[in-house]
């Protein structure tokens, strides 16, 4: 499962950790949710916007990356 969700900072849940998310390898991310806040939060987003698309980093704004 952790391959299949997102966080809203765009990545997946494999790339968070207790210290935040790793972001994509080259460049560092900064969200600070471990797996657990990632997920809590992709599961809150997908119940407001049941019919909105997936949030990526590009449509995001700052309030959410922290």
């Amino acid at each position: 499962m952790k391959y299949l969700v997102f966080c809203m900072c765009g990545h997946g849940l494999d790339r968070h950790g207790a210290g935040g998310c790793d972001g994509d390898g080259r460049m560092p991310c900064r969200c600070r949710r471990d797996q657990e806040g990632a997920l809590d939060a992709a599961i809150e987003h997908a119940r407001s916007h049941p019919w909105g698309a997936a949030r990526t980093p590009d449509t995001m704004v700052e309030s959410e990356i922290a």
